[in-house]
């Protein structure tokens, strides 16, 4: 587990670097689709992460996982016709 925690930490501090670096140094040119699929993996490991810990409230990552099923859904909006 001790690998899953130091891959979130990385990729938060990416996302945060990503952003102080949007904000204020220089605007970055993503598109919706790979910042939605960012945080819906950031989101899928933080809730994989919450709901392996044996102490502490597994609530919280439980939600992460729903939003990061909710964030896959609007991935997946443009291919599949019917959502």
């Amino acid at each position: 587990m001790d690998v899953l925690k130091k891959v979130n930490m990385l990729l938060a501090f990416i996302a945060m670097g990503a952003g102080f670096y949007h904000f204020f140094s220089n605007h970055l040119d993503f598109s919706s689709n790979s910042i939605l699929s960012c945080l819906t993996l950031m989101f899928l490991l933080f809730g994989i992460e919450k709901v392996k810990e044996k102490e502490g409230d597994q609530k919280l990552g439980y939600v992460y996982l729903a939003a990061a099923l909710v964030m896959t859904l609007g991935l997946m909006k443009e291919f599949v016709p019917f959502i």
